[in-house]
């Protein structure tokens, strides 16, 4: 394995967390009424990158022991990770004052937030290009890569503030129906450019085709298949798809709105899917890392 857990569960969080903010965002526009949403995707955000960023300095070993070394990732402009810790910088900042302000119930200031908004889909963006642009990794090494992991990063976003949301108040799930649609759009944009990937870079060399091989039929093809396809993208697509149904057909009688206005209908399912969808955002990430085969050069 080129890196290890600690960097999956990192790259995990940093997309998650980023994820997180864009929901509460688009909450806040789009579900005034929702406020657990809201509330939830802004304070859980800063937390889960400050996770992470604690993750990835225990796992630079070189540089708890040198911790002067971390400077250098500001100035080395000719790096990704450069650019990467001026998004994760900028990002954190911004969410870390959009949180304060929630806490105090203040009014946060607009700019603050649209600036949060760039900077988090930039960190999304970086989670890719991070791995992306080593050319010793071909599985990782494609264009497609950084799209999966802003797709992979919205979802589980959007399944982790549902998840402590609906916690909170499950009366929030039918509310916020639109942002289920986007949800089980990007879900399945997320099967369909994993598997393209695959399509892709396995064609390109033999390393690629051994990565690919790895994931599909070999060492890691149950946890692949099982774990991320199945568990991870294939039952929270059924569940979300057939969420949304019921509850259009709720929606069309008094009985069903008055089951739906209670939050009685809909939240095991949400329980379920948001914890799948999840797991399957670790799994994607640790499988990539675990697969990489490198080309060896003679």
């Amino acid at each position: 394995m080129v890196w290890g857990t600690i960097i999956a569960a990192y790259l995990f969080l940093a997309g998650l967390s980023a994820g997180a903010f864009l929901t509460s965002s688009y909450a806040a526009r789009k579900y005034p009424d929702a406020k657990t949403v809201r509330v939830v995707g802004r304070l859980i955000s800063p937390i889960l990158m400050g996770i992470g960023l604690l993750l990835l300095i225990v796992d630079a070993e070189a540089g708890l022991k040198d911790p002067l070394r971390f400077i250098y990732l500001f100035t080395n402009f000719s790096s990704v990770m450069t650019i990467g810790t001026y998004f994760i910088s900028f990002f954190m900042m911004a969410a870390a004052y959009i949180a304060l302000m929630e806490l105090l119930k203040k009014d946060t200031n607009k700019i603050v937030e649209y600036v949060g908004i760039v900077f988090a889909v930039a960190t999304a963006i970086y989670t890719g290009f991070l791995i992306g642009v080593i050319g010793a990794v071909p599985l990782w090494n494609t264009a497609i890569l950084p799209i999966l992991f802003v797709v992979s990063a919205f979802s589980t976003g959007i399944a982790g503030t549902m998840l402590v949301s609906a916690l909170l108040d499950k009366k929030v799930v039918h509310h916020v129906m639109s942002l289920k649609k986007i949800h089980l759009t990007l879900l399945v944009a997320e099967v369909f450019l994993i598997f393209t990937m695959f399509l892709i870079t396995s064609s390109t060399n033999e390393s690629a085709a051994q990565s690919v091989s790895m994931l599909l039929t070999g060492e890691y093809s149950a946890l692949f298949w099982f774990g991320l396809i199945v568990a991870g993208l294939i039952l929270p697509i059924t569940i979300e798809a057939l969420e949304l149904w019921n509850s259009k057909k709720l929606h069309q009688t008094p009985a069903g709105l008055e089951v739906a206005a209670s939050g009685s209908h809909g939240i095991a399912a949400t329980l379920i899917t948001e914890s799948a969808v999840l797991a399957g955002g670790f799994i994607l990430r640790y499988l990539l890392l675990a697969a990489a085969v490198p080309v060896i050069f003679l």
